[in-house]
């Protein structure tokens, strides 16, 4: 129901997929046919490394309102700064579907969006 919220997530999403995730196969298929990849891999490299940086922060400054899941919330660590480019495909995914649908399934009710302010009950779980 809000395009403007969904949009501008829906283009960096697609774009960061494409820049990354292409610049990776692309890297690839250089690194298989023996062609040069300093440049390709320094610049992936920056990338990775500063999408790596901010899941470090996000899970810090999560962890200030959460200060008792402090030692719950270390754990995922290595999750949060290894895995974070898929985290963005995930974006991308949701963004694409929200472009298709105005319901939403939560806590066992579905409900249908039919304006800012206003939402419908379409089912509850029994």
């Amino acid at each position: 129901y809000a395009s403007h919220l969904w949009q501008g997530l829906l283009f960096g999403s697609a774009l960061f997929a494409i820049v990354f995730f292409g610049g990776s196969l692309l890297l690839l298929i250089r690194l298989l046919l023996g062609l040069p990849v300093t440049v390709l891999a320094i610049v992936l490299g920056i990338v990775f490394l500063l999408g790596a940086v901010k899941g470090y922060i996000r899970l810090r400054v999560v962890g200030i309102p959460l200060e008792s899941y402090r030692k719950e919330l270390s754990r995922d660590i290595l999750a949060h700064i290894f895995l974070w480019p898929f985290g963005s495909l995930l974006y991308l995914y949701n963004s694409i579907v929200a472009g298709f649908s105005r319901r939403i399934r939560w806590r066992g009710i579905t409900y249908e969006l039919k304006s800012p302010t206003e939402a419908v009950i379409i089912s509850r779980d029994s």
